[in-house]
């Protein structure tokens, strides 16, 4: 397959809010935005649940059922090593 290249040329920056990730359906299964002084990328499954956040501090994964199995950051992974020296 050859690919054809556009004769547009790209930008060196692209500036926005948000961007969103979406399925062939046009469901949304990624969202990169900001939240406050936050950066954050939302991730959805493909029935449209929130799975995982991932911000500057955290990373927070959630179950099926929309409830938070499991959250890492900074300091309870330093914390982790610490108790582990």
């Amino acid at each position: 397959t050859l690919w054809a290249q556009s004769k547009t040329p790209t930008p060196a920056v692209t500036r926005t809010q948000r961007i969103e990730l979406v399925d062939k359906d046009g469901r949304i299964r990624a969202e990169l935005k900001t939240s406050g002084e936050d950066a954050l990328l939302v991730l959805y499954d493909g029935q449209g649940r929130l799975r995982t956040v991932i911000n500057t501090e955290s990373v927070v994964f959630y179950g099926s059922d929309g409830k938070m199995k499991a959250r890492f950051d900074a300091q309870s992974l330093s914390e982790g090593v610490k108790e582990n020296q």
